[in-house]
């Protein structure tokens, strides 16, 4: 009687210790977009969700993909609200230890701006365009949860195609990386009011892009690499007043280099 108790606290802790182990090599990915208006008033997209591929066994390429739905009633998001700190959940998932390395972003069909209270639609501008795909080496640590993000890119995404009627079309450019090893670039351009596309260029490269929050005039470029200096431009829409450029601007993974106000200058 003593050694099957004894038979049952064994299994019963054997158990426990596997659950807990198999949880703690689980780990958590949260996939988010964010993005801009560009030239646009706004710019929605229908989300279908994200599909996700990570290393198999042994580390290996040989993976199922694994789709991640948008869980959301309608899957249609304005990309150009999410500036600042604000994103939207594309999909989430647990998965293995390893890293995700390919990520494809699944749109639907109803896609359009507004331009001055008129709406007008987005075509794809090939099959491909609805669903790009991106190679990335995201590492997935076990027992721990990983936002990693899509920059929807605006200015280059969406082409004007002058005619008798506009068409615009739709070639989704958009920008990956992790939290867990990039940083932000934050601050506020005065005065109120004034919209202004923000960049992060490195080595003659756009490493980010965004646009100030119309209300407050704040701005977060995020997804910037550490040990870099950028160079941030600031370029208003409103032709009264000058661009600036503020140089040897450096940045720190999971802090944010606040570069505090930035006061427009009106042409002479």
């Amino acid at each position: 009687m003593k050694k099957a108790f004894l038979y049952t606290v064994l299994a019963l802790f054997l158990f426990v210790s596997c659950t807990e182990d198999n949880i703690g090599n689980q780990a958590l990915a949260n996939i988010f977009i964010i993005g801009s208006p560009g030239e646009f008033d706004e710019v929605w997209l229908e989300i279908l969700g994200v599909e996700v591929k990570t290393t198999g066994t042994r580390g290996s390429d040989n993976a199922t993909p694994v789709f991640l739905p948008n869980i959301q009633g309608d899957k249609r998001v304005n990309v150009g609200s999410l500036v600042g700190s604000s994103q939207f959940l594309v999909g989430r998932g647990e998965f293995s230890e390893g890293a995700i390395i390919e990520m494809t972003l699944k749109l639907g069909n109803d896609n359009f701006v507004i331009v001055g209270g008129e709406r007008l639609p987005l075509t794809f501008d090939s099959p491909a365009s609805s669903s790009p795909t991106f190679s990335v080496n995201f590492p997935l640590n076990g027992g721990i949860s990983h936002d990693l993000f899509f920059d929807f890119e605006p200015f280059r995404s969406i082409q004007i195609n002058q005619g008798p009627e506009i068409r615009l079309t739709l070639d989704p450019v958009l920008r990956t990386f992790t939290s867990l090893n990039t940083g932000i670039v934050a601050g506020n351009v005065l005065p109120t009011g004034q919209r202004a596309a923000i960049l992060a260029v490195l080595n003659n490269q756009i490493g980010a892009s965004t646009e100030t929050i119309r209300s407050s005039g704040n701005f977060s470029l995020r997804g910037l690499k550490e040990d870099s200096l950028y160079q941030v431009y600031i370029f208003p829409f409103n032709n009264a007043y000058l661009p600036d450029t503020l140089d040897s601007v450096s940045v720190t993974i999971w802090k944010t280099t606040q570069l505090g106000n930035i006061n427009l200058r009106l042409k002479e």
